[in-house]
């Protein structure tokens, strides 16, 4: 019996051994690809003189957690949704049950209606995310251009806050209401790193972040903005190549995923116009019933898990 176990558990340790191998060695391919692995530049180390000074200075104090309003209105914020956060939820709440009621008044069931339900709620999430994702990208990109204006105009001899006006009034929205918020909060007599630091804290955005902790560090030790400005274009720059990078990796994913998710929703609408007595089953009888709203459920199950596949933490 030792040796039995002995060899059963060599056997899994060399198994085990192999498998670490050959993560450490996909790891190792993935951070080549992505070019995580060069050697630490001029940039890099700026930023990470940064952030070990912005964690030695500020981050000793546990931000406060926001509240629920605090987030669904950040959420709202970032998906660039004219109305309150309030009336949104309200109408989204209000379309799904008025999908379950009329799915059930033309003889689905609740199974159905329920079903109904969740693919409004569902393809609401999903629309408002791709909303986020495209305003994120729209503001990167207008925050290197900002940056850009904002180093000319200081080179030019204007002062900061009169950069950050021309910013304001060159670069639309979503950008352009950030850095009009800054001025006007600085007209009212904020100071200047405190109105930058609210702004970013409202945000979601790495860059805008690290260009508030960047500004104040350089406003208190002192230094030239204007080559400050050109170094977080540059950074900003990369950052955006990087995902750039990290979406045609993961694209083949997303690929499978669509396909993989529209295939049994087209099969089923298809069906249902070409033989409706086939699908009838699935209205009228309890077992159909449950098959269908099994079905919504692996559909949705599969598309959050493959989400969750083509996430690329760097």
């Amino acid at each position: 019996m030792v040796a039995v176990f002995g060899l059963v558990f060599s056997v899994w340790s060399i198994c085990v051994f192999l498998w670490l191998g050959q993560y450490l060695f996909r790891l190792k391919i993935v951070q080549k690809r992505l070019g995580l692995a060069a050697k630490e530049t001029d940039e890099s180390r700026m930023l990470r003189l940064w952030r070990e000074l912005h964690e030695g200075t500020e981050g000793a104090k546990l931000p406060r957690k926001p509240t629920l309003r605090e987030r669904l209105r950040r959420y709202g914020h970032d998906a660039g949704w004219q109305a309150r956060i309030q009336t949104v939820i309200l109408g989204v709440i209000g379309a799904a049950g008025l999908a379950f009621v009329a799915t059930y008044i033309l003889g689905g069931g609740i199974l159905l209606g329920l079903g109904a339900s969740a693919a409004i709620l569902v393809g609401f999430s999903q629309y408002t995310r791709r909303r986020i994702l495209r305003r994120a990208a729209l503001f990167e990109r207008q925050l290197v251009d900002a940056l850009g204006v904002a180093a000319r105009a200081l080179r030019a001899g204007h002062p900061l806050v009169g950069a950050f006006q021309l910013v304001s009034s060159e670069i639309g929205e979503p950008l352009g209401s950030v850095f009009s918020r800054i001025c006007h909060e600085q007209s009212l007599g904020l100071d200047l790193k405190d109105s930058i630091r609210n702004v970013a804290n409202t945000t979601t955005n790495a860059e805008l972040k690290l260009f508030a902790t960047a500004v104040a560090i350089q406003l208190k030790s002192g230094g030239n903005l204007a080559d400050l400005m050109d170094s977080l274009a540059s950074v900003t720059r990369a950052r955006m190549k990087l995902n750039r990078r990290v979406r045609v990796i993961t694209a083949q994913t997303q690929l499978s995923k669509r396909v993989l998710i529209g295939l049994p929703i087209l099969l089923f609408f298809l069906l249902n116009a070409i033989s409706p007595r086939y699908m009838e089953p699935f209205y009228t009888m309890s077992a159909g019933k449950c098959m269908l709203a099994a079905a919504v459920l692996g559909v949705m199950l599969g598309s959050w898990a493959m989400n969750r596949l083509s996430v690329v933490r760097f």
